[in-house]
């Protein structure tokens, strides 16, 4: 049996989530990707078909899987447009994704993380931190599961588990959304956009390097400083940007 650190990735038949599998697999990583049945590409035996919003399936592979040194909660959904677009179900179909799936996995992955004394990864966005117009849904999802990690970080450390917060900003391709998109909101991106490989590349490193946050793109860095000392100033900016320029 092989010793090698073993990185399971969720959503990894999206753009990001295969550059993660070929990163880490670069960096000698035997690696798991983990997405829905009618995502995953034929004939790649690196991909696990499962809905990871069904807490069996989710204990299921896990049980399946035995060593987990780095688990990449990498599977995202969005929902563009204002509050009064979109009803429970979509806010519920983005939180089961964005949130209860990484409360579920990273529960039933618990014990290998332990024994590894691995690294747990949650793909934040710049929407965890701060509030970005035009997809409260999407917003909502991600200050609660970047919450949720920050909560847990000096809880799991205790058994040797790190946790990285990794918040890119806009990345190119975009991601699967849980309603149609809203026409007349104006922009869904702003400011300079970051490349899957480039999320890729940061996460890869900042799990070497065992960093808790990691801020990918200049935008992203850029909303992370101007949030925290002019609030105001970061809303009046985005809203701008976002909501009224065509």
């Amino acid at each position: 049996m092989s010793d090698a650190p073993v990185a399971v990735v969720t959503g990894a038949a999206g753009q990001i989530g295969r550059r993660l599998l070929d990163a880490f697999a670069d960096q000698g990583y035997p690696v798991v990707g983990l997405d829905l049945p009618d995502a995953l590409p034929a004939g790649d035996d690196r991909f696990v078909a499962r809905d990871l919003t069904d807490a069996e399936q989710v204990r299921a592979v896990v049980g399946g899987l035995g060593r987990i040194d780095v688990l990449v909660h990498n599977a995202g959904l969005s929902a563009i447009g204002g509050f009064e677009d979109h009803d429970v179900t979509t806010h519920a179909a983005v939180l089961a994704v964005n949130y209860l799936g990484p409360v579920a996995l990273t529960q039933a992955a618990l014990p290998a993380l332990r024994a590894a004394r691995g690294r747990v990864v949650v793909m934040g966005s710049v929407a965890g931190f701060a509030p970005v117009v035009g997809r409260p849904a999407y917003v909502g999802s991600k200050h609660a599961v970047t919450g949720l990690f920050e909560a847990l970080r000096p809880e799991l450390a205790r058994d040797g588990v790190g946790v990285t917060l990794v918040h890119p900003t806009f990345v190119t391709g975009g991601m699967s959304e849980a309603a149609g998109r809203v026409e007349g909101r104006g922009r869904s991106t702003t400011g300079q956009r970051v490349t899957p490989e480039d999320v890729a590349s940061a996460v890869v490193e900042a799990v070497d390097r065992g960093r808790d946050r990691v801020l990918v793109g200049r935008t992203a860095r850029l909303s992370w400083h101007v949030h925290r000392l002019a609030p105001r100033l970061y809303v009046h900016l985005m809203t701008r940007r976002l909501k009224d320029t065509p």
